[in-house]
């Protein structure tokens, strides 16, 4: 069985991510979804990095029955929400470092994995 991730944000960092998981020999992961809060952002990454799925919102993406793990590439200062949302939706979570913005926020995130029963992870 395949994970499929699905990357929330389009940046830098969210590339290199795409390129990691592309380069990942013999692993059975791919970047199956991409969202950004513009869809032309989101297919413009997917074409770059050869996404099968764009979004233009992450509550789309996030909507995707596919997409198993999510990595939240977006900015700090947006990590909780953007975890929050995730977890919500049915997602396991790996976060971009810092983890959040607040030590409140961190221990929501963490609150918010366990009852969802969810894994929540810091890269």
């Amino acid at each position: 069985m395949k994970l499929n991730i699905g990357i929330l944000g389009a940046g830098k960092i969210a590339a290199k991510m795409a390129n990691t998981v592309a380069a990942m020999q013999g692993a059975d992961v791919q970047v199956l979804a991409v969202a950004s809060r513009e869809l032309p952002r989101a297919q413009a990454f997917a074409a770059a990095h050869h996404v099968p799925r764009a979004y233009g919102s992450y509550e789309a993406m996030l909507a995707d029955a596919d997409v198993q793990l999510v990595y939240v590439a977006t900015p700090h200062s947006h990590h909780a929400r953007h975890t929050a949302l995730c977890l919500a939706a049915g997602k396991h979570v790996l976060c971009e470092k810092p983890m959040a913005t607040t030590l409140e926020d961190c221990e929501a995130m963490v609150a918010a994995a366990r009852e969802n029963g969810k894994y929540l992870m810091i890269g």
